[in-house]
This record gives C-alpha cells, sequence and structure tokens, in this order.
C-alpha cells in the first residue's frame, strides 16, 4: 500500500509525534509518578475497578512489575483496594478522590502546555492544526 506522503513526510510526522508525545508525557506535576504509572492510574480511573492480573495484561506490563506500580500508586493515596466480591483472592483497584484530582490536573497542566505552542503558531499553521485533528483523531481509532 502507497501513502500519499512521502517517505520522508512519513518520517517527518513520525518523528515529530514523537518528540510532541515525549513532552507531553515529560510535562507533569512534578516527578510524582513516572509515565508508566501515571497510565496505570488513568486505566484504572478509566476502567475500574480492576484486578491487578487484568491490569498488566491491558497494560503489556509483567504482573510482578504491575505489582510494584500498583503498591507505589497504593502508598501515594491515588489508588485503593477493595476485595473481589465473587473472588476472595482478588482485589481490585479503584482511583481515590486523590488519584482522579492528579489526573485531571496533570491533563489541565498538558492543555495549557499545549495550548501555550498552539498560541506562537501563524494563524494559517492554526487552520491547518484544526484541519488535521479529526485525521489524527481517526489515526488514533485504527488497528
Amino acid at each position: 500500500m502507497n501513502s500519499p506522503l512521502s517517505p520522508d513526510e512519513v518520517a517527518m510526522l513520525r518523528s515529530s509525534l514523537m518528540v510532541l508525545a515525549r513532552r507531553l508525557r515529560n510535562t507533569t506535576l512534578g516527578n510524582e509518578l513516572s509515565a508508566t504509572a501515571f497510565s496505570v492510574l488513568v486505566r484504572v480511573n478509566r476502567d475500574g475497578p480492576i484486578a491487578p492480573g487484568q491490569l498488566a495484561k491491558a497494560e503489556h506490563v509483567q504482573p510482578p512489575s504491575m505489582t510494584r506500580i500498583v503498591e507505589a500508586l497504593e502508598a501515594g493515596g491515588y489508588l485503593s483496594r477493595a476485595p473481589h466480591p465473587n473472588d476472595g483472592r482478588q482485589t481490585l483497584m479503584s482511583a481515590t478522590d486523590a488519584g482522579v484530582a492528579y489526573i485531571e490536573a496533570t491533563r489541565e497542566q498538558r492543555n495549557s502546555w499545549l495550548v501555550r505552542h498552539i498560541d506562537q503558531l501563524a494563524p494559517d499553521e492554526q487552520a491547518a492544526l484544526r484541519s488535521v485533528v479529526p485525521v489524527l483523531q481517526r489515526m488514533t481509532e485504527l488497528p
């Protein structure tokens, strides 16, 4: 399948998206949580209550690593555990109010970073960016 973009344009797009994603990921409320821990917290908030094993599978993390991440998030007050209602061997993780507040504050900080950078673009560049947003969103939905 041929792309309407040249190989150089595809490479430039990939590189630009990776740099922007990394810069956004590093825009946090300090160094409290790693990118992986934040991702886990977001998933628990979105999909929880969830068992740590399901969480490890969903995040593509080995169970022992997930155990460490969950314990750190719990110790930080971002997650809480509750007994599984149907399986006494398992627990379910849920985001605490502090965890939800951290997610919201981090998203706001990242949005503000992005707005500050978009504001530095020329009006025609902002219009071009506005037109590509639906396309990028569509790309995130492709398998």
